[in-house]
């Protein structure tokens, strides 16, 4: 596609992930854990505008990636969710492990506590700003309240600072679609959802354009 072509091959200075350390350091760190879902992220924010993420969960591929962080939205967004099927299923089988005086009952509604409690999250997450796939995903809270706020302070400051660098559309665009092509390749995220944000993207790109 010709418009593809012209996204993926825009003269924009490419930042190289790979640079020398003294080129390359530390601006923040942030390390999170999670024991209810059995998962673990490791969140290193660099000075050449990139955010090296680490996670790895229960049952799930370890994933290790490095964003663009000119990509993001310096805006993220809320997702709170409570599992209230599960917590209303777990309310009804104690009152009837009460009622019958059931052990069995009682340990289903145990259960079906847990459950409820793994299917509830209150998470911060950032999105790229255009293709809008969740690229840091943050556990509200964690490790406490004011490390997290220091931390996402100073992301969103630098994703700003970053955003100067491509002031017009299209080269935001531009970079955004290599910025996604890169963590596709780098397994952050899937081809599936790479084909959806390439074509989201490109029908920005032809819109600015015009």
């Amino acid at each position: 596609m010709h418009v593809e072509e012209i996204c993926l091959s825009a003269n924009v200075v490419d930042l190289d992930p790979d640079q020398p350390p003294e080129d390359r350091e530390q601006s923040a760190t942030l390390e999170q854990t999670n024991g209810m879902r059995f998962c673990r992220s490791e969140f290193t924010l660099f000075n050449n505008h990139r955010l090296a993420v680490k996670t790895q969960g229960f049952m799930q591929h370890a994933r290790d990636y490095t964003i663009d962080i000119g990509m993001l939205d310096p805006h993220p967004k809320r997702l709170f969710k409570i599992g209230w099927g599960y917590l209303l299923s777990c309310i009804a089988l104690c009152a009837a492990a009460w009622y019958l005086g059931s052990v069995s009952l009682a340990v289903c509604a145990g259960l079906t506590l847990i459950l409820a409690i793994y299917r509830s999250h209150d998470r911060l997450v950032f999105y790229s700003q255009y293709g809008r796939v969740p690229l840091v995903v943050l556990f509200n809270r964690s490790p406490d309240r004011v490390t997290l706020a220091s931390f996402t302070d100073v992301l969103v400051q630098h994703i700003k600072d970053a955003k100067t660098r491509y002031p017009a559309a299209n080269e935001a665009l531009s970079e955004e679609l290599k910025a996604h092509r890169r963590l596709m390749q780098e397994g952050g995220i899937s081809s599936k959802r790479y084909d959806i944000v390439k074509q989201r993207i490109l029908s920005l790109h032809s819109v600015a354009g015009q």
